[in-house]
């Protein structure tokens, strides 16, 4: 979840476009920028994207619309469900390498701790189970 309350320092350190994002925002139109913007930002901040529209405090909103210079209203445009959505977060992934975890990547995961992480554990209730 995302804090509420952001101070000036904090939303320009973290909420900032940079010059080569505002270009990825320009390419969209109308409320996809503020979605994509925001989406791109939280992704940069939190490595998830938002859960809900509602999560995105207003304070938030109305930084990011003011560097695009658009109107905070376009944010009500923007549909969080809708298939620019879903390009948009396949896109932002890619922009940082991530993709979405595979259950092979879990089975992986879990080999790589009982292996790994396990055979050093020192709490007493993690040796008892083994």
């Amino acid at each position: 979840m995302i804090k509420p309350n952001w101070d000036t320092e904090e939303l320009i350190e973290n909420w900032t476009l940079l010059p080569t994002e505002l270009e990825l925002v320009r390419n969209k139109v109308g409320g996809n920028q503020i979605g994509f913007a925001l989406f791109l930002k939280h992704f940069q901040i939190f490595t998830c994207f938002p859960d809900e529209k509602s999560s995105i405090p207003q304070i938030i909103i109305s930084y990011i619309a003011n560097q695009l210079k658009i109107p905070e209203s376009s944010y009500s445009d923007y549909d969080w469900q809708g298939r620019s959505a879903k390009v948009y977060r396949v896109e932002i992934r890619r922009l940082f390498n991530f993709r979405v975890a595979t259950v092979q990547d879990s089975v992986e995961m879990s080999d790589w701790l009982i292996k790994e992480v396990l055979p050093h554990e020192q709490k007493f209730e993690s040796l008892i189970e083994r």
